[in-house]
């Protein structure tokens, strides 16, 4: 496969975004600078919170509108697919397609379709994401034609993860001791076969090494994606 440009359009937070790219980095098979992506990253810090325009029940266009300028400049560096470190951001998904004839890569599509492999065929998933994408139903939208069962926090987890979210956009700290409480809790007591860490904030946690094995990260998924479609190879 050809080499191909890829875009990200982050900012949704700066911090995830800064690791996505890392992450990017560290898992393409590469023996020189020469040799990895070429990758225009469009921070765009300023798009409106996902989670409260869902809540508060605005306009989409309020986000849309607020990218069509990043699709533009991928559209002009000839980016060939684009990829966005954001599971919120993907209710809007259908819509910031139709503005763009770059194909987007759909992260939660991604990551639903690889816990397929992880789990197990007929597993229950629980997803631990934002109050918007769980209001959404953007997983379970992409998730009818996976044979797995997804279940969603109690409100009182629910009510922790929030505030971790918001805490790593805060003040960057990624030990969050509540999470892998969570994580540990819900297989351990066989509520849920696996997790999907379904926030790019979440995906930064420092986990315990037991719970990495029964977590995916779905920016993970989104990194291995964008490796692959932008004709690299992943590091094994």
């Amino acid at each position: 496969m050809s080499k191909k440009k890829l875009g990200v359009l982050g900012g949704m937070g700066p911090l995830a975004t800064a690791i996505f790219y890392e992450m990017i980095v560290k898992n393409t098979y590469a023996n020189s600078d020469q040799e990895h992506i070429y990758t225009i990253i469009a921070s765009h810090g300023s798009i409106p919170d996902r989670s409260k325009v869902i809540l508060d029940g605005e306009d989409k266009s309020i986000v849309i509108d607020a990218v069509k300028e990043d699709l533009k400049l991928f559209e002009t560096a000839d980016i060939s697919n684009i990829a966005i470190p954001c599971n919120t951001f993907h209710f809007f998904y259908d819509d910031v397609q139709k503005e763009t004839n770059i194909p987007i890569i759909n992260m939660v599509d991604e990551a639903l379709k690889e816990s397929v492999t992880s789990f197990g065929e007929g597993s229950t998933v629980m997803i631990l994401g934002t109050d918007g994408t769980l209001k959404t139903n953007v997983y379970e939208k992409y998730a009818e034609k996976y044979p797995i069962k997804l279940i969603r926090p109690d409100a009182k987890i629910q009510k922790i993860v929030m505030k971790s979210i918001y805490d790593i956009k805060e003040t960057g700290i990624r030990k969050q001791d509540q999470i892998n409480d969570i994580i540990e809790k819900v297989t351990k007591d066989n509520i849920a076969d696996g997790i999907i860490l379904a926030c790019t904030e979440l995906s930064l946690v420092e986990l315990t090494d037991e719970n990495q094995k029964v977590s995916l990260d779905a920016m993970f998924s989104l990194v291995k994606q964008s490796i692959i479609r932008s004709g690299y190879d992943l590091i094994k």
